[in-house]
């Protein structure tokens, strides 16, 4: 009797389980990647992806592949597929992507894309699946070049766009490179600028050809290593021991840990909070529309903003030392909005926020010992899924409201501020200047100047018979070309070949020019060393990178007023 009263309940269980057997379905990715492989920051004039870089990315952008648009897992229990994405050809609509636009991120962007949609012509795709985009009236099925290659759709994103905040929040933020100042005066760096100088002196021979005596130390700790590492990849010739290689990837970790990594400090993790804040906004939107928008969501930049987020949520600690490392180049963060739904779920109905999770993964690079682990945001191990409104909750204490938190919280007084903190005054700590700007003082005084002296010419011609004429001359401007005596030296002018067979455009660059400048190099060593003199020197912004001379202006801003200042 009692063994079939056993076997009862053990049935009853096994059905009560098996009606209750759940699936795991991805609604919407948002994952922040890291470029690939490229030219030093140090030595190079301007850095640019290598082609070793554009494979790291091309490879990331194949594993995110098989991970989301792979019908293979379309049946599997932990179905990573999501749902409903288009599989051979990105449809803006679902598929976004965006990047700061440095060459080598924008470039690995690309690389990247390369590798989740590869041409038409490398899949096993029917091409006249692809409908009237292909074909033509008289029947003729077309593909584009280079095999059916996918164009994507990438927004490069400069500084004077707001949306530069989300992605890379620690650039053009006053507050944090007077925070650097701050670093460069303290006890801890002493300490570990005094007691790592040998090493670094001993280094001389690795690094004499670009660094100067006075460059080497702790103070460009990750842009030395970032040499070396080139270096060790690229130079068969190059030879430094294990020993030395590992020293200096510490240093240069302990470097980027205390510029980008910290948790109470609102303007130090700057960078992090700006991409909580657009995770969660993605994720928001994907959700308000059904999953019909923002199913894959790429942003392509630098380490700054992982860093930074590591340490906001928790996840830097003993258990996951990988977090104190730099980040791999192609390296990856993954969000995933997932819901667990019933095994016979159809799919017709979108699933409710109660039964939708977050979990977080990291990919540290693409090489073959490395591969996407879960992590437990937050400290709420041991599991890695967390609701999804206790990760909006735990998100919202770290993320941003808004571009007008940044501007305020940064004192910036940039191209876009302005119009986000609806202020006339130069946002400078908890400090706004009023009154009118020397500046338009003076052009309001130039102004008047001219009228008075307009009025006044005017009334000696009409009472003292005072005259103007006009003397004709042939006179050749000196410099010649099409602007004539205005033309400078830096304008393009247009020249004729002899025979008049074509025009061709001469340019003249300024020598020298960089478009990227390093955080936390000889810039600063030469403010600190100014205000251990007594000096009161202003903390320097980092510049952005002008690629040529036109005047960006910001459509969104307010009109000028008469009290505005400069």
């Amino acid at each position: 009797m009692s063994n079939h009263l056993l076997f009862l309940l053990c049935s009853l269980l096994s059905i009560t389980s098996s009606a209750h057997t759940l699936k795991t379905q991805v609604l919407s990715s948002f994952v922040f990647s890291r470029h690939g492989d490229r030219t030093p920051l140090y030595t190079s004039n301007a850095s640019i992806l290598t082609p070793y870089g554009a494979q790291q990315m091309s490879i990331a952008g194949s594993n995110f592949r098989r991970r989301y648009l792979s019908t293979i897992f379309e049946d599997s229990q932990d179905n990573t597929v999501i749902r409903d994405i288009s599989h051979y050809s990105p449809n803006v609509n679902e598929v976004t992507v965006y990047s700061i636009d440095n060459q080598y991120v924008t470039a690995s962007a690309q690389a990247f894309m390369q590798g989740l949609y590869p041409p038409l012509g490398q899949l096993d795709v029917n091409f006249t699946s692809l409908g009237e985009i292909s074909r033509l009236a008289n029947g003729t099925n077309v593909i584009a070049p280079l095999n059916g290659y996918n164009y994507p759709d990438i927004n490069t994103v400069s500084s004077y766009d707001p949306r530069s905040v989300w992605i890379d929040g620690a650039a053009h933020c006053p507050a944090y490179t007077s925070r650097l100042v701050e670093y460069y005066n303290s006890t801890d760096f002493d300490f570990l600028y005094t007691i790592s100088l040998d090493f670094y002196r001993g280094l001389d021979d690795y690094l004499d050809e670009y660094f100067t005596p006075n460059d080497l130390g702790y103070f460009d700790a990750y842009y030395i290593y970032d040499w070396l590492q080139y270096e060790a990849l690229h130079n068969s010739s190059f030879r430094i021991s294990d020993v030395n290689m590992t020293r200096a990837e510490l240093l240069a970790a302990n470097w980027v840990q205390a510029l980008f990594s910290n948790s109470t400090d609102s303007v130090k993790s700057i960078a992090g909070r700006g991409l909580a804040t657009q995770v969660l906004n993605t994720f928001y939107n994907a959700i308000q529309s059904d999953g019909e928008a923002n199913k894959l969501n790429l942003w392509f930049g630098d380490m700054a903003p992982m860093v930074s987020f590591a340490a906001l949520a928790g996840l830097t600690g003993k258990k996951n030392s990988i977090f104190y490392d730099i980040p791999a180049m192609s390296s990856s963060y993954i969000f995933e909005l997932v819901a667990l739904l019933p095994e016979d779920d159809t799919g017709v109905t979108y699933p409710n926020t109660s039964d939708m999770y977050v979990r977080f993964l990291y990919q540290n690079g693409t090489d073959e010992y490395s591969d996407a682990v879960e992590y437990s945001l937050f400290g709420r191990s041991p599991s890695s899924l967390i609701s999804y409104t206790d990760f909006v909750t735990s998100m919202s204490r770290i993320s941003l409201s808004g571009i007008r938190e940044w501007c305020l919280t940064c004192g910036a007084y940039n191209v876009f501020c302005p119009a986000f903190t609806n202020s006339n005054s130069v946002i400078n700590g908890n400090t706004e200047r009023k009154g009118l700007s020397p500046a338009v003082a003076g052009v309001i005084g130039a102004l008047v100047a001219l009228a008075v002296a307009a009025i006044l010419f005017g009334l000696l011609m009409a009472f003292a018979g005072i005259r103007v004429k006009r003397q004709e001359r042939n006179r050749k401007s000196e410099l010649g070309g099409f602007k004539g005596s205005q033309k400078l030296a830096s304008d393009q002018d247009l020249t004729l070949p002899k025979g008049g067979a074509g025009v061709t455009v001469t340019t003249t660059e300024p020598e020298g020019s960089k478009s990227h400048e390093r955080v936390g190099s000889w810039e600063l060593r030469q403010q600190a060393k100014q205000e251990e003199a007594g000096i009161v020197v202003a903390p320097r912004p980092r510049r952005p990178s002008y690629e040529d001379d036109e005047i960006h202006v910001d459509p969104y801003a307010p009109a000028v007023k008469p009290h505005d200042q400069v």
